[in-house]
């Protein structure tokens, strides 16, 4: 109700504010219409020339004025207006927005969760000195928009001293919203509030020789969210209050020495996580057995530190020769520490009077990265350039976990008390990685109308994985273990630029051969990409774009422990897109697009039938169809018109569906948005805008996750300063 009503008075605002303007700008230009009228009267009864007077007249009206001042130093009025060295253009776009939702409104909140009420939807402001002249600052920036209810904001600021230094700060805002039905029974849900910030510091910023860079950014994230864990074979939700933060602090120069651009950073990241994890009174998912929580509590505190150091280098030897090199250095160390308690009943009904857990643990992960760049110009037309690059890091971390338990067994007369368990081991992994890639290609202008470009890349890649467990209590000696994968890939790619006549551009690249998967000890992939792009523009108002682009992954590796069966995955996409823009003029364009993307996978999966082993497939289908339209027009110099609309619509399988061992999925849909919005110029410093926006969500199978969401909106932009 509250929300109505803000929304019809700022309209009502908005609507008296432009009668009484539009009113104002008619009585100012009436007695100068009336004037000019006099003026043409008299000019038609006059029979003979202008006198030497009039003359005279006329060109004292037309001689601009000049600011000057007298020989005591007083300046004309003329001086005094242009003594501020600075100019100043600033605008702000406030209002209110209208929420009407039907349907399922956590999905609308998962997908938009745009809230009703004022906000500031927008607003600039620019103060730049004439002549570079400003006593602590010549230029300052500032922007911000969606600050109220929206869920992003964002402030934005730019001050700069020529020859001095340039501030720049960024500050956002995500207000995160997740309520799904049909994600994990609705039991994984979020509502949270994400801010971040990035300020960098330059001094000296047009010094060629050297600057110096000093930044800070942090990143906070909080809120309410839900979880669920596994205990005694059942699932039980769990409430997680989220409290994460880290800040990172940076300095560093660039800086030119002879013939070399010199670039160096030292930072340091601090990071901690304190989210906790409670349930009381939970039965759990599973009806089958007799698992419940009366309480549950675990802390899970954990603070890690990453110091990075980067260096990077370039330079051009005559003209001929250029050269970039880049190394960075980081060491992460990760601690924490686990304390779990949990009471209620395991899976065949024995009472748990406490089940505690107790973990401690370390990680260290240095990392080294670098890469070397190089690229010959043989001549005008024909380059060769290789670059290499390599990254190595090593994981090293353990921990020590400690559990008691206490249960009772009921019986028809009394609980009796279990063997209490005591647990006590150790765990010790260590990860080693190196990946070595290079890249090696040539580029061929046959002439302003025709290039190619061709190469080929080779990574190898080599993986340790050590294994060492054992435990106090009970006593059971260590299992070490020592896993070593090494593979290589290979790939092509060759392309081209064409223009075979003026108004159309063509660009062809095609890549193939085979990858590795980072951390996975499985067989590479094979893999094909191709991409086709076309521009054609007949007019310089005028353009017309299509692209085409397919990728085929297959990857062919067996499941390590069950080797009689594979794990093959295929995987096939075909995206085709295609716009028109037509820009006649700046007061109307439209513009309009289509897009189609086909997608199927297809994997080799495992059933186990009464603990008998079937081979089965798991197929996936996607066919998404976008399109938009957006037109803007300008039909009075006092009223602008925007109008779009786009729509998404995902048939999903279609006649595909599942047997005994296929599995069949898909994700149909349909969605929907059109949006209209209105500006007025009210004065020359006062615009009113009105808008509309509709949202259309449904999900063609059977679930509740539809909605319907009308988002009338209104605003005032206000000028302020000079308007251009």
């Amino acid at each position: 109700m509250k929300n109505k009503i803000g929304f019809g008075l700022l309209f009502l605002l908005g609507f008296v504010l432009g009668i009484v303007l539009l009113s104002h700008d008619a009585r100012a230009q009436q007695p100068a219409l009336d004037g000019n009228k006099k003026d043409q009267a008299a000019a038609a009864d006059s029979k003979g020339a202008p006198a030497a007077d009039d003359k005279k007249d006329q060109a004292k009206e037309l001689t601009p004025v000049v600011s000057t001042s007298d020989k005591k130093g007083q300046s004309t009025p003329a001086a005094e207006k242009d003594a501020n060295p600075y100019t100043i253009d600033s605008s702000v776009e406030f209002g209110v927005r209208g929420i009407a939702i039907e349907g399922d409104a956590n999905k609308y909140r998962s997908d938009l969760n745009y809230q009703p009420g004022f906000r500031l939807f927008d607003s600039t402001f620019l103060m730049k000195s004439k002549e570079n002249n400003g006593l602590l600052f010549d230029n300052l920036m500032v922007n911000s928009y969606g600050w109220g209810n929206d869920p992003s904001r964002q402030l934005r600021v730019n001050v700069e001293k020529t020859g001095w230094y340039r501030f720049d700060a960024n500050y956002r805002r995500f207000d995160y919203f997740n309520a799904l039905t049909n994600l994990a029974l609705g039991q994984h849900t979020a509502d949270t509030e994400n801010r971040l910030g990035d300020f960098d510091l330059t001094l000296l910023p047009q010094n060629n020789r050297i600057k110096f860079n000093l930044g800070y950014s942090f990143n906070r994230n909080s809120g309410a969210t839900l979880t669920t864990y596994d205990y005694q074979r059942d699932e039980f939700p769990l409430v997680s209050p989220v409290r994460s933060a880290s800040d990172e602090f940076r300095l560093g120069a660039d800086a030119k020495l002879w013939i070399f651009d010199l670039s160096f950073q030292q930072g340091w990241r601090f990071f901690k996580d304190d989210t906790t994890y409670t349930a009381t009174n939970q039965p759990g998912n599973n009806t089958t057995n007799f698992s419940a929580i009366n309480t549950f509590t675990r802390d899970l505190p954990t603070r890690g530190t990453t110091p990075f150091t980067r260096f990077s280098l370039h330079t051009l030897i005559a003209k001929k020769v250029d050269i970039t090199a880049r190394a960075v250095y980081t060491n992460t160390t990760t601690h924490y520490l686990l304390n779990e308690a949990v009471t209620g009943v395991d899976a065949i009904k024995n009472n748990i009077i406490l089940d505690s857990f107790t973990a401690a643990g370390n990680a260290k992960r240095p990392t080294a990265m670098g890469d070397l760049g190089v690229t010959v110009f043989v001549t005008d037309r024909f380059r060769l350039s290789d670059t290499f690059r390599v990254n190595d890091f090593h994981i090293d971390g353990g921990r020590e976990l400690i559990e008691n338990l206490l249960e009772t067994r009921s019986t028809v007369f009394r609980q009796t008390p279990l063997p209490p368990v005591f647990v006590d081991q150790f765990s010790f992994r260590t990860t080693q990685y190196r990946r070595y890639v290079n890249t090696f290609e040539g580029d061929y202008d046959f002439s302003r109308q025709f290039s190619i470009h061709a190469g080929y890349r080779y990574t190898s890649r080599h993986i340790e994985l050590d294994t060492n467990d054992f435990s106090f209590s009970p006593v059971v000696p260590g299992s070490p273990g020592t896993e070593v994968f090494d593979n290589t890939t290979n790939a092509f790619f060759v392309g081209f630029k064409a223009r075979p006549v003026k108004i159309w551009s063509v660009y062809f690249d095609l890549e193939r051969g085979s990858a590795d998967n980072v951390f996975v000890n499985t067989a590479n992939y094979d893999y094909t990409n191709v991409r086709l792009r076309s521009i054609v523009r007949p007019t310089k108002t005028l353009s017309i774009n299509g692209s085409f682009v397919t990728k085929d992954n297959t990857n062919p590796s067996p499941l390590n422990n069950l080797a009689t069966a594979g794990s093959g995955v295929s995987v096939k996409s075909r995206i085709f897109t295609g716009s028109v823009d037509w820009t006649p003029s700046d007061k109307f364009n439209i513009s309009s697009g289509y897009t189609h993307s086909h997608l199927t996978s297809e994997a080799e999966i495992i059933f186990f039938n009464n603990n008998v082993e079937v081979n089965g497939l798991s197929r996936y289908f996607m066919a998404e169809n976008y399109f938009f339209v957006s037109t803007f027009a300008q039909v009075h110099p006092r009223l602008r018109l925007y109008a779009g609309y786009r729509i998404n619509k995902d048939p999903g399988q279609g006649e595909h569906i599942s047997a005994p061992t296929v599995l069949v999925g898909s994700f149909p849909y349909q969605s929907q948005s059109p949006e209209f919005k209105i500006a007025v110029k009210l004065h020359q410093r006062v615009d009113w805008i009105a808008g509309y926006q509709y949202f259309d969500y449904k999900e063609t199978f059977l679930n509740l996750q539809h909605y319907r969401a009308h988002l009338p909106y209104t605003s005032l932009r206000i000028y302020f300063g000079r308007r251009d």
